[in-house]
């Protein structure tokens, strides 16, 4: 995918990926029904704990950015890019 972490600049790790998935969500990288990476995949990429990414991931679908899609993961809700 196409983020960063930085790890020394004091924001921690989690919101910088909530925070990378909003701006990409409102400036059209990611489009409703885009499906993000699963928690390992973004994990191993990022080389963080997947704690950390399903910690990220939870509080975007509590912002009501990502939604689960059973069976398949989690998309990029509809209406998503005008939170």
């Amino acid at each position: 995918m196409f983020f960063q972490i930085n790890f020394s600049n004091g924001l921690a790790i989690y919101e910088q990926v909530v925070r990378q998935v909003k701006y990409a969500v409102a400036g059209g990288l990611l489009r409703p029904g885009d499906l993000v990476p699963s928690v390992r995949e973004l994990a191993r990429e990022l080389a963080i704990n997947p704690n950390t990414v399903a910690r990220a991931y939870r509080q975007l679908q509590d912002d009501r950015v990502l939604q689960t899609v059973r069976g398949t993961g989690l998309e990029v809700v509809e209406g998503a890019d005008q939170r």
